[in-house]
């Protein structure tokens, strides 16, 4: 799947414009033009809700940060980094994979606590 039609099709349900109330902010991390942050809410020690704010100069970004919010609400956790490859297998489609990549490194070092 391409980024475009995934946004298309999905739309972008975790990404804020500001920060939340009642959420844990992450750092936030830069590279070069991009920014992301992570707000986590937790209940009884598991992410019960997972927002993001970032950049919206690059699809890709908010493509990769929506999946990862997503998949923090599945598994009740934030994902491990080893976990957040298989990301990319979802937008096999894209053409520049090296750019992506870039991306998914950008969100790993927002993770970090």
């Amino acid at each position: 799947m391409k980024v475009s039609q995934f946004l298309k099709e999905n739309g972008l349900t975790h990404f804020v414009d500001g920060e939340p109330q009642g959420f844990t902010a992450l750092p936030e991390v830069k590279g070069g033009a991009h920014r992301l942050r992570f707000f986590v809410k937790e209940s009884e020690g598991r992410v019960s809700r997972c927002l993001f704010n970032a950049s919206k100069r690059c699809k890709k970004l908010l493509a990769l940060a929506e999946v990862t919010c997503r998949r923090a609400e599945e598994l009740g956790r934030l994902p491990e980094p080893e976990e957040l490859n298989s990301i990319l297998e979802l937008f096999s489609g894209e053409r520049d994979v090296k750019k992506m990549r870039e991306r998914l490194e950008l969100v790993k070092r927002a993770l970090e606590r």
